[in-house]
This record gives structure tokens, C-alpha cells and sequence, in this order.
């Protein structure tokens, strides 16, 4: 059997990552039989189920989708007027949460690199992850995040593959993210342990 993880890259999402994911189909191809293949994801429109059933050549697939709603995540929308209170806003609850671990999503590496300056000069250990860093600055900011050596990570949608953190409590959206698919995939990365506080929180801002 062979299994595809966040098969969704296959599709439109996570642009960074369809090449690579995209080279499954040919692996397949290349193979003298063609073994049973799962894919799994953790969100999906119908267009992208479609893409992964199509792109991968599923035949005869059994399609089975769990609930969406994780009664442990809660979500706010914060109206915030211009960029000074949108920033004191951040900072201000990655102050108040000092031993809980966090993302800041942003939509763009010139985002990243002000808001990853502004924590660091609040004296907030925060590590930075886009793809125009070199491969082992984003290697070791990630390995930093995970271990909580820097438990706060300001980082566009590039980081989202391979995060193996269940701790993760809040979810912050500097930038709101293209989709709705997005956002939800993103906001998901929040307490996968369940949760021992039961608050994890991904705030937005309303455009």
C-alpha cells in the first residue's frame, strides 16, 4: 500500500510543495504493479477531492470525510484600526501566553521579516520561516520552534509541511489567508493534543 499525506498539495494549495508531490504520480508509474493507494488530507473543497482523485489516478476510490467542527479550537475576529493597534494587538497576546506555543501567519516574506523583528525587539524568542530563507535557516528555526526553544513562529503558508508539534495553543492571522480552505488548514494546526486549556484561539483581521 502506499499512503499520501497532505495530499492537498497535489491540487492548488501549498503551490511550494505540488512538484515534489506531483513526482508520486510518476513513482507510481515506474512501479510493475500498482499498489493500493490512500491519500489523506485534513481539509478539502470538492474541486481539490477531485483533483487528488483524478491527479493520482484513484480508481474506484472510497471517499470518507470526518466531521470539521474540533470542539477545542475557538475562533475571534478582531477589528483593529491601522497598523500600530494591529501590532501592539500581537504583541500583546503573545505577552499574556509566555509559556504557550504559537503561529503568526502572514501573508507575505515582507510580513514575516517586521513582524519577526517586532517580536524579537518586545524581547519575545521568535523564530521567522518563508521560502526565501536557505533551506537550514528554515531547517533549524523549525527544529527551534518545535523543541520551544523558540516557541513563537512568524511564517507564510510555506510552513505548514511536516509540522510534527501537537502543542501548538493559538493560531495568529496578521494576514487574512486567500481561502477559506486555507485559513481553516492553518488554524488547524492548533491544539492537535486535544488541548489541556481548551482555548486555542486563531484571530483574524477584518479587511
Amino acid at each position: 500500500m502506499l499512503t499520501v499525506d497532505e495530499a492537498h498539495c497535489i491540487s492548488q494549495w501549498g503551490q511550494d510543495f505540488r512538484p515534489s508531490y506531483l513526482k508520486i504520480v510518476q513513482f507510481i508509474r515506474r512501479l510493475p504493479k500498482r499498489p493500493v493507494i490512500s491519500a489523506f488530507t485534513a481539509t478539502a473543497t470538492e474541486t481539490v477531492k477531485e483533483d487528488i482523485a483524478c491527479v493520482l489516478g484513484l480508481e474506484r476510490p472510497e471517499v470518507l470525510v470526518t466531521g470539521f467542527d474540533r470542539k477545542n479550537l475557538y475562533f475571534t475576529v478582531e477589528a483593529l484600526r491601522g497598523q500600530r493597534q494591529k501590532d501592539a494587538y500581537v504583541t500583546g497576546y503573545v505577552k499574556e501566553h509566555p509559556d504557550e506555543s504559537g503561529i503568526i501567519y502572514c501573508a507575505t516574506r515582507k510580513n514575516v521579516e517586521s513582524v519577526h523583528a517586532m517580536l524579537l525587539e518586545a524581547g519575545i524568542p521568535a523564530a521567522r520561516y518563508h521560502a526565501g530563507l536557505m533551506p537550514e535557516e528554515r531547517r533549524q528555526n523549525q527544529e527551534d520552534f518545535t523543541y520551544d526553544r523558540k516557541p513563537v513562529m512568524a511564517a507564510t503558508n510555506a510552513f505548514g509541511m511536516g509540522i510534527d508539534k501537537s502543542s501548538i495553543r493559538y493560531v495568529l492571522h496578521y494576514n487574512m489567508p486567500q481561502s477559506m480552505e486555507n485559513y481553516y488548514q492553518e488554524a488547524g494546526r492548533a491544539g492537535r493534543d486535544g488541548g489541556a486549556r481548551n482555548e486555542e484561539k486563531t484571530e483574524g483581521r477584518e479587511k
